[in-house]
């Protein structure tokens, strides 16, 4: 699996909250967070209507850039 840097700001509190929890766990802040990231996607999943919705917004804003690819 290919890996992506993010950038992810915290304020000073979650921050070291994070960091206590990390310890606690034996666990690096990343796995944590990912972890979190993760739970979260599943049970907030993004409904395949709107991700349509998403899709035919994008064609429609790039559409001459499609075409133009279509055409090589």
């Amino acid at each position: 699996m290919a890996l992506k840097q993010i950038g992810l700001r915290l304020d000073e509190a979650t921050a070291e909250q994070l960091k206590l929890r990390a310890t606690l766990e034996h666990r690096s802040v990343n796995d944590i967070i990912g972890d979190a990231i993760r739970e979260y996607s599943k049970s907030h999943p993004v409904p395949r209507e709107r991700m349509l919705e998403m899709v035919r917004a994008i064609m429609k804003e790039d559409a001459s850039l499609l075409k133009a690819l279509a055409d090589v």
